[in-house]
């Protein structure tokens, strides 16, 4: 259960010295003229630079940055994976990951700022060495690289579609299917690149980037609300799918066997913590918060999670409710022109499916560049020993221009390479996310509540990465 997972007790249990006792002796302060940030001096973190030109994050600046890092293509899948096990089940296993996610997620922060950590990466590679570090950065690299990668083929599938038909949203209201140049995927993806994403990744801030990551984040819950309205109107007119259940039908779930039963609700849990995951980006978001202290990053997680879990759950259940065991692994494909204009009137209809496609669009966009964040980041502190605020201007866009053209030549010359990153990245996410922060606290605590927790972490993503290789290779883990 989550609650096992324990990162610190707020008092430490009597007699537990262990556990009283700081990881680090908290690292000097500098002076201040009694300016100094209460809270971080409390939590025994240096102060940090956000890099923000001295204004920085809000708290809903902040969460805005952290939805947008989670909120990803994982989020269309989520309604597929509630039709394997019913409603109230999959709730009860999207609430399990989200409360899952905060452990892992906390102990990072909780443990970096109790150590003065300026990121994932050192507080790694002071308990775990330099191939510690190494390897939780090439874990990041290649799961976020991968997603990058997978993001540009998604947004040319949405926008322009695949040959001979292209019956992407751009064709379709140009009434232009025969793939001329400025309809042509790599066109269409070089435009978007170069109007979007590179005016959001000029500042060197995340602060800036929280403007965009809140205006997604309202395109996401106009999404979810537009689905969730067609669910009304297919509830009003007697038209919610047949075979809608509230609960698991067990023989339909891997043949009904207990290994059959429990692959498939692992399936559903691994398939929510891929659209929970946001470790990579948890410490660049914290120090670009006006106060960057343990206690508001904490917070921030907090309202994050709640406004990812409420997103899922909407488009979850609204999607399933629609199209039940039809439900297509991208339930976008079932929200055809056709379909809508079944339930609503045919321009409304039109304008509802466009507008879906935007914002889920936009939505890749935004996350695509605090990905670039995150790659680069990791990237520079593995191969260059520092982080990437500390380049100067030249190195700094060299990389991140090299990065975006990485990962789009790579989705226009050779799109099918995504399923073995996928494959790879099934593995390097659970690294990240469940593996390290389980391993720190089996490092650093003695309490055997908090032990078994950790325990617990380990062996739930083990099987997980598991599961996650399985359903790929045998070609059950949809897209």
């Amino acid at each position: 259960m989550p609650a096992a997972v324990v990162v610190e007790n707020a008092q430490p249990d009597d007699g537990l010295e262990e556990a009283r006792r700081p990881l680090l002796p908290p690292p000097p302060l500098p002076a201040s003229g009694g300016g100094g940030d209460s809270d971080s001096e409390a939590d025994g973190e240096l102060p940090t630079t956000s890099g923000c030109g001295g204004s920085g994050c809000s708290t809903a600046g902040g969460v805005a940055n952290l939805v947008t890092t989670a909120v990803g293509a994982g989020m269309v899948a989520l309604p597929r994976a509630v039709s394997e096990t019913g409603i109230l089940v999959g709730m009860a296993l999207f609430a399990f990951t989200a409360a899952l996610t905060y452990a892992s997620t906390s102990i990072v922060v909780r443990y970096a700022s109790r150590g003065g950590f300026q990121s994932y990466g050192d507080l790694i590679r002071h308990h775990f060495g330099p191939r510690g570090a190494a390897i939780l950065q090439l874990a990041i690299c290649v799961h976020v690289g991968g997603v990058m990668i997978g993001y540009c083929v998604i947004i040319a599938d949405v926008l322009v579609g695949s040959a001979p038909a292209y019956t992407g949203m751009l064709p379709t209201l140009l009434g232009r299917h025969d793939n001329p140049w400025f309809l042509s995927r790599p066109a269409v993806l070089a435009l978007l690149l170069s109007a979007v994403v590179a005016p959001m990744l000029v500042p060197r801030s995340l602060a800036v980037v929280a403007k965009f990551a809140s205006f997604s984040v309202g395109m996401v819950m106009g999404l979810a609300a537009a689905i969730s309205g067609l669910a009304a109107a297919a509830v009003v007119e007697g038209r919610v799918a047949d075979d809608v259940r509230l609960l698991p039908d067990a023989a339909a779930m891997g043949g009904g066997t207990p290994l059959g039963i429990a692959t498939s609700l692992l399936t559903v849990v691994s398939v929510s913590a891929l659209s929970f995951t946001c470790h990579f980006n948890l410490m660049p978001i914290k120090a670009s918060l006006k106060k960057p202290c343990r206690a508001n990053m904490l917070r921030v997680i907090q309202l994050a999670l709640a406004v990812c879990a409420s997103i899922y759950a909407t488009v979850a259940v609204s999607g399933y409710a629609l199209f039940g065991s039809a439900t297509d692994g991208d339930v976008l494909k079932n929200l055809t022109g056709r379909f809508v204009s079944s339930l609503v009137p045919a321009p409304a209809a039109h304008a509802l499916v466009y507008g879906i496609a935007v914002a889920y669009s936009f939505n890749l966009l935004v996350n695509f560049v605090l990905k670039v964040w995150a790659v680069r980041e990791n990237l520079c502190e593995l191969a260059l020993g520092r982080p990437a605020l500390q380049l100067a201007r030249g190195p700094f866009y060299s990389i991140t221009a090299l990065l975006v053209a990485g990962a789009y030549g790579i989705s226009i010359l050779v799109p099918s390479i995504y399923a073995l990153l996928s494959l790879i990245g099934a593995t390097a996410c659970v690294t990240f996310s469940y593996i390290f922060p389980g391993l720190l606290v089996l490092r650093c605590q003695r309490a055997a509540l908090q032990r078994a927790g950790a325990a617990g972490l380990l062996a739930l993503g083990a099987a997980m990465a598991g599961i996650a290789l399985y359903n790929r290779l045998t070609g059950r883990g949809g897209e």
